[in-house]
């Protein structure tokens, strides 16, 4: 009886390992990325953009949703279900957002403080994207409040900033 009930604490103890190694790296193995394909700048020569000394046609879409869905794994296969649709269709630069200062999955939660979820959410557009020779075009900032926009990059964190700073200056001339 007691021989039994000594192997229960090391095997729990190593499942306990398994699983703690896998919530913490296991979205590692979920995609595999070494494949990639090369894809060069694209560069400008006079009035054409060129890639590699030849003259690339952009054929393109807005997806402003892709960070957004990615950072949610039961929508990511949407991702890489229109990439490799649009692939097939011959496009090649998609135009997205790499911004978010709402409140909702926001990439930037305060001023210069950035949410790590959603910087690998944006990992893994542009890893999904270069698999199927997609080039992005990404969008840094706009217009629509309803993400954060220029009223709350202006003003709401502008004002905090402010607040922050006078919060130091008086407690700089507190301590004198």
């Amino acid at each position: 009886m007691m021989g039994s009930n000594s192997l229960v604490c090391p095997i729990l103890g190593f499942v306990s390992i398994l699983v703690f190694v896998y919530l913490s790296f296991g979205d590692l193995l979920s995609v595999n990325y070494k494949n990639d394909p090369k894809l060069s700048f694209v560069e400008s020569n006079g009035t054409n953009f060129v890639v590699d000394g030849k003259v690339f046609y952009v054929n393109g879409w807005n997806s402003y949703w892709f960070m957004e869905h990615a950072v949610v794994d039961h929508s990511r296969p949407r991702i890489r279900e229109m990439l490799q649709t649009v692939a097939k269709m011959g496009l090649t630069v998609c135009r997205t957002w790499a911004f978010n200062d709402g409140d909702y999955n926001a990439l930037q939660v305060a001023p210069g403080q950035f949410d790590e979820r959603v910087f690998k959410a944006l990992d893994y557009v542009i890893a999904e994207a270069r698999q199927v020779g997609i080039r992005l075009l990404f969008s840094l900032v706009n217009n629509l409040q309803a993400y954060g926009g220029k009223t709350k990059v202006v003003f709401v964190f502008l004002l905090e900033v402010l607040q922050n700073l006078l919060c130091l200056r008086h407690a700089d001339h507190a301590q004198t």
